[in-house]
């Protein structure tokens, strides 16, 4: 830059010598372009083809730092997708239900246990729907004990079953009268009747609806990997850019051009989508 300065400067002092030593080829007057970038008018032909050469380096270098940014884009975007894969992954398949269910989530030490590092991924609420009906084949009938507390059994307070251990004796008609008992008879054996209970192994399918749902809770992650590469595109772009259209036009046909034409895009953001 100083030695195309110190020419002209130069030139201007001595015209006869500088216009014997050096071939001035002038463009056209409305070729300017190397005027807007700020160098002197009626530059040499050396020096002009030495400008377009660090032009056409200048533009390389553009495209060289659109290359990086989205190498860089595309990396961070799957890199966040792939952590939080693992991150569901993992929960689904380390997450102990018995202890979730039977937490005492008023306790404080119970329902925050230990500090996970990190905030919920979702909030997810659930819903009692008790009044739907239950398909007939989901209901099943497991035999119990019968309730007999100690001395005679062996049973405990929270081993009876309001369902199943609790009869109601028949009501006698009124006109029926009461047999007496022999009081020299022998004791007949008492016949053991089998207690059944009705359970329903998988009742949290029935009465208990997630919100979202299992098709919602796809959506919402789906929608949110989309979100999250529509607001990754937060770099403008170098290269065929307004702002540097000066340097590509500076260019001749037989100069090294990165692209077929630096025409400015629709979209100046850097869109990693084609490279992840």
């Amino acid at each position: 830059m100083s030695e195309i300065a110190l020419d002209e400067e130069r030139k201007k002092n001595n015209p006869i010598q500088s216009g014997s030593n050096n071939i001035s080829m002038k463009k056209k007057q409305s070729s300017n372009t190397f005027e807007k970038l700020g160098f002197p008018e009626g530059m040499t032909y050396g020096h002009r083809s030495s400008l377009r050469k660090e032009c056409s380096r200048f533009l390389r270098f553009a495209y060289l730092v659109d290359f990086l940014s989205l190498e860089a884009l595309a990396n961070i975007y799957t890199g966040s997708v792939r952590d939080m894969i693992t991150r569901l992954k993992d929960l689904d398949v380390n997450c102990d239900m018995d202890e979730v269910m039977n937490a005492d989530f008023a306790d404080q030490n119970q329902a925050t246990g230990p500090s996970r590092g990190s905030d919920p991924l979702f909030k997810v609420d659930l819903a009692l729907k008790h009044e739907l009906p239950i398909p007939q084949e989901e209901i099943q009938e497991v035999q119990i004990d019968d309730f007999v507390l100690p001395p005679r059994g062996e049973s405990k307070p929270e081993d009876f079953d309001l369902l199943a251990h609790l009869t109601l004796e028949e009501e006698k008609e009124e006109n029926e009268e009461s047999e007496e008992e022999d009081p020299n008879a022998e004791p007949e054996d008492e016949v053991a009747i089998p207690i059944y209970k009705k359970v329903v192994p998988n009742i949290q399918k029935f009465w208990i609806r997630m919100k979202p749902n299992h098709d919602e809770y796809i959506a919402v992650i789906i929608s949110t990997f989309s979100t999250g590469l529509d607001k990754i595109k937060a770099f403008e772009r170098w290269s065929k850019h307004n702002d540097l259209s000066p340097y590509a036009a500076a260019l001749e046909e037989w100069d090294e051009k990165v692209g077929d034409s630096w025409e400015e895009p629709d979209a100046l953001m850097l869109d990693p989508k084609t490279w992840i």
